[in-house]
């Protein structure tokens, strides 16, 4: 009898050899487990400033033609129409029509910008349309009773400001445009 305990040891030492190939048994520690992710913040996620429009391009391809006013594409072309452009020579403007036919909600601002060139297509400079319906600042506490940009529209006047030359061209763009 003093064989079955040696045959017993024998197998079971083969079975613990066997196990440990079989799982990886390497003698190294167990990996740490993961830590865990840190709870979200009960904050709200803070949004990065908006951006400004973009500067207009310093050099327009193709040139514009005398008088030619374009319309740059952007977030707000779709919702708007805009006519009658026309570049005026003194002083130097760009004039129109603009209507918004997406909404009829007073329109809490409203910006067109003009960017003016030479034959050439060079950059000569800018110029600036505000336009407000609602609120104290627009229009000295008093409710506006004039035009409406939304429905028929408003007319507008773009002046052109510190041009370093005669432009022969413009190219529109709407960079605000805000409703109720």
């Amino acid at each position: 009898m003093t064989y079955l305990p040696r045959r017993a040891a024998a197998a079971a030492t083969s079975v613990a050899a066997l196990f440990a190939l079989v799982t990886g048994c390497s003698g190294a520690e167990a990996p740490a487990p993961a830590a865990e992710a840190p709870a979200a913040a009960a904050s709200p996620v803070a949004l990065p400033a908006p951006r400004s429009a973009p500067s207009p391009a310093a050099v327009l391809t193709p040139a514009p033609t005398a008088g030619e006013v374009r319309v740059q594409q952007g977030p707000f072309t779709d919702r708007v129409q805009l006519t009658g452009l026309r570049l005026t020579a003194s002083p130097s403007s760009v004039t129109g029509h603009v209507a918004i036919g997406s909404d009829v909600s007073d329109t809490l601002a409203l910006e067109i910008t003009a960017a003016y060139y030479d034959a050439e297509g060079r950059l000569l400079g800018t110029g600036t349309f505000h336009h407000a319906e609602e609120g104290e600042e627009a229009h000295a506490g008093q409710p506006h009773t004039g035009p409406r940009a939304a429905g028929d529209g408003i007319d507008f006047t773009v002046p052109a400001d510190h041009l370093t030359g005669t432009p022969a061209g413009a190219v529109l763009s709407i960079p605000v445009l805000v409703n109720e």
